[in-house]
């Protein structure tokens, strides 16, 4: 598999992984003599407090998983992690499965057969094309003169409009 897989149980003891290449050439890397170990000393020094947030959080049922990519990779890699909370027949916290794997290899196979491609979105806009438009049909008529003199309620009376006059003597609570 190109995954690497790991197993941690409810009592968050580190019991499995699946050996598939030396510990060096790794993602997330384990080493047999590490089985057995609380899921905490597994990982980095640095990534402690993250590592009890999961398990608190995955452990409460507050989320089933969470996925990360690790920051600072080589830009050919984008290493994923992905922690599932397993759980019992009962419903009952079974432990965490996590699948570690190389995106890269998989992102890319995806935008080749689909001849898409990543932009950036906090890129720059593409320059502005000021000289032509979405409807510019390539027809090269002058476009009809202005009519400066109806509007869009015109009637067609050209009767001018009686002013009404004002009262200013009463009020809106006289009868």
């Amino acid at each position: 598999l190109p995954f690497e897989v790991t197993y941690a149980d409810d009592n968050n003891q580190f019991l499995y992984y699946n050996f598939n290449k030396p510990a060096n050439k790794m993602l997330a890397p384990r080493v047999p003599a590490q089985s057995g170990n609380r899921l905490g000393t597994v990982h980095p020094p640095r990534t402690f407090k993250n590592v009890e947030y999961l398990i608190a959080n995955l452990r409460a049922g507050n989320v089933d998983y969470f996925r990360t990519i690790v920051p600072n990779t080589p830009p050919e890699i984008i290493n994923v992690h992905n922690y599932q909370a397993m759980y019992y027949p009962d419903g009952s916290y079974a432990g965490i499965n996590e699948i570690v794997f190389d995106f890269k290899p998989w992102l890319d196979w995806y935008l080749q057969t689909t001849g898409q491609r990543l932009v950036s979105a906090n890129g720059a806009a593409p320059a502005a094309d000021a000289t032509s438009g979405a409807s510019n049909s390539g027809h090269s008529a002058p476009a009809p003169a202005a009519d400066a003199t109806s509007g869009a309620s015109d009637s067609g009376h050209s009767a001018p409009a009686q002013a009404q006059a004002v009262d200013a003597t009463s009020g809106a609570s006289e009868h």
